[in-house]
């Protein structure tokens, strides 16, 4: 679907406002008709307020669970909530009192004026529906983007009969120009929304905008009300009210049907160790893909990993290696189609290798911007135990832990020299939260050198696959892995020339899952395991790898072809989809932990 597509589906979608709104110029009504003709208009009113403020205040309220344990800022979760009633207030007072100033004076009759309220509350709701198909189309789902449209076309032309309500009910007939002004108010935000959809979104600017539609919606249904109190056909009226509701009810399903099934978001989702994430935690599909700019250079990053591409650190007076590594949030793109907020090191999962020798004085800054606290853990060097990276906890026998966490804003510096008990590949991680912040991508290797290397290599190529895991679309397992943070087809892969001695470093970042990496076409030597040489290699085809296990292989590429490297736990190397594992019925596609070895 290209953008023009895209304009014209938002048009279609807010255009069918059009068709409830020629009630407004039916005449001869009686007092009675006029009585049900408004509730039911009044009723389709309070369906589309409970939705929209019930949507609002769930965006808050998740906001305010993931500021309790952590995983949203206070201050972020605080200004939603005064965004949340900030728009409430000048949806139900504001801007009641600039239509009073503005309108008002060129329109006598308090219908046709609570009309055009209406249709300014329906206009800024209708913002919001814009916002999701142009979201839906910005992320790739051209079928989801249509659903929505056809939902959401459905609504709006419920809504036209919702704003000439009032003034039918006071027996106001609407000229032809006023009814294309109040469509234009009420319908045009959707068309509007699908553009700044597709360019740019803030659930900051949605919740505002939600309270105050909420609001000025309130106000009409409250003068609508109260013009029918003294009106002597009660039952009939308020089975309009029903009606109206049930309308509301009805469109709002067609809506959620085109969503998956889903009336709402989820707000807040509580994984079974108990972490509680915001809907957005680390679903493909929850935040705007990256750019092609973007998606460019994290393919070329994980290629550099690949290849052994290494930080350069800053090099201090007393000639320490000092290096910064900032503990984010950004998006990251594991296969296409599924970008998730990560939390890594540098913008980048894994965080840049660290490469150091023996000897070396170290220094690794870590500046803490997540909505957590956090700590770094150097897993299998034995360095000072003040810079282990456990942070301090309470028991019943006192303090334990090796630091205080690193604050949400915070820094600390890990400061050690390498020694010969640290040559090898190792794992660098979090520590707080472990299980949760690393399956997000807090992790990263540090490979430590002897201190004099030969004058010859002993391997043509040196290779590096780091294999992570994530949980996404709401599972609580890990579901979705990757090497050196691609998932297959985006997984990096190496060529090496026929007759090349290789090694491989494997290094498990995942918090609960084991892999089986198998490499077709050869048998490999195991030459080390967790950075500690092997003294007799072992040879295998196919090694298992614990969380946070390290392993170095090699071979000589003496068999050419494009031989095929993954884990041998097969659903590690499927990528979550509606398929699932594959059935009878449905074949599951390769992905995850999936790469190609090219010996040319």
């Amino acid at each position: 679907m290209n953008p023009w597509h895209l304009l014209l589906l938002g048009l279609v979608a807010g255009g069918t406002i059009y068709f409830g709104l020629p009630v407004g110029r039916l005449s001869g009504l009686g007092g009675k008709a006029r009585a049900i003709l408004s509730m039911l208009s009044a009723g389709i009113l309070i369906y589309l307020m409970v939705e929209i403020l019930g949507e609002a205040a769930g965006d808050a309220a998740g906001s305010v669970q993931a500021a309790v344990v952590g995983s949203e800022t206070t201050l972020s979760a605080g200004l939603k909530v005064l965004l949340l009633i900030a728009g409430l207030l000048i949806g139900l007072v504001g801007l009641v009192a600039v239509q009073e100033k503005w309108i008002e004076r060129g329109l006598r009759e308090s219908g046709t004026r609570l009309s055009y309220i209406t249709a300014a509350g329906i206009g800024l709701h209708n913002l919001s529906e814009g916002l999701a198909i142009g979201q839906s189309f910005a992320m790739g789902k051209s079928a989801l983007a249509i659903g929505l449209v056809i939902g959401f076309a459905l609504h709006n032309a419920t809504e036209g009969f919702g704003i000439v309500g009032a003034s039918t009910r006071t027996g106001e007939r609407l000229s032809w120009p006023s009814i294309l002004l109040l469509g234009a108010i009420g319908g045009g935000p959707t068309f509007i929304g699908t553009l700044l959809g597709s360019l740019w979104t803030s659930d900051f600017l949605s919740i505002f905008v939600l309270a105050m539609a909420g609001g000025a919606i309130l106000y009409v249904v409250k003068e609508l009300m109260f013009a029918v109190r003294r009106e002597t056909a009660q039952r009939l009226i308020m089975a309009a009210l029903a009606i109206g509701f049930g309308l509301g009810w009805g469109t709002e399903v067609v809506a959620a049907t085109a969503q998956g099934g889903k009336s709402g978001e989820e707000h807040a989702v509580r994984e079974a160790d108990g972490d509680i994430l915001p809907a957005a935690a680390g679903k493909p599909g929850a935040i705007a893909p990256v750019s092609a700019r973007e998606s460019a250079q994290q393919r070329q990053m994980a290629e550099e990993l690949l290849h052994e591409q290494a930080a350069t650190p800053k090099i201090l007076p007393d000639g320490t290696k000092e290096y910064d590594l900032t503990a984010s949030v950004f998006p990251w793109e594991l296969y296409p189609g599924a970008t998730i907020d990560a939390w890594g090191y540098n913008q980048r999962v894994p965080g840049p290798l660290i490469r150091v020798r023996v000897g070396d004085k170290v220094a690794i800054v870590l500046k803490n911007d997540l909505p957590q606290p956090t700590t770094l853990h150097l897993h299998g060097l034995a360095v000072p135990n003040a810079m282990d990276g456990v942070p301090q906890m309470s028991t019943q026998s006192g303090t334990l832990g090796t630091q205080p966490e690193i604050p949400p804003g915070g820094s600390y510096t890990y400061r050690f020299t390498v020694t010969d008990q640290m040559v090898g590949t190792h794992l660098y991680h979090t520590h707080v939260n472990d299980d949760f912040q690393m399956d997000m991508g807090l992790h990263g290797v540090i490979i430590v050198d002897p201190a004099h290397s030969s004058a010859k290599p002993p391997y043509s190529v040196e290779a590096l696959y780091e294999i992570s895991s994530f949980k996404i679309g709401g599972s609580e397992q890990e579901n979705a892995f990757a090497l050196n943070g691609k998932a297959f087809p985006e997984t990096p892969m190496l060529t090496v020339r026929r007759g090349d001695l290789v090694l491989m470093r494997l290094v498990n970042a995942s918090a609960e899952e084991f892999h089986v990496m198998h490499l077709h076409g050869y048998t490999f030597e195991i030459v080390a395991r967790d950075g500690n040489s092997l003294p007799q290699p072992e040879r295998a085809n196919t090694i298992t790898l614990g969380p946070a296990q390290t392993a170095d292989i090699a071979f000589t590429a003496d068999n050419p072809g494009q031989w095929m490297f993954h884990c041998h736990i097969l659903d590690h190397t499927v990528n979550p989809s509606e398929a699932g594992d594959g059935s009878a019925h449905q074949i599951a596609r390769m992905g995850g932990l999936t790469t190609f070895i090219n010996v040319q």
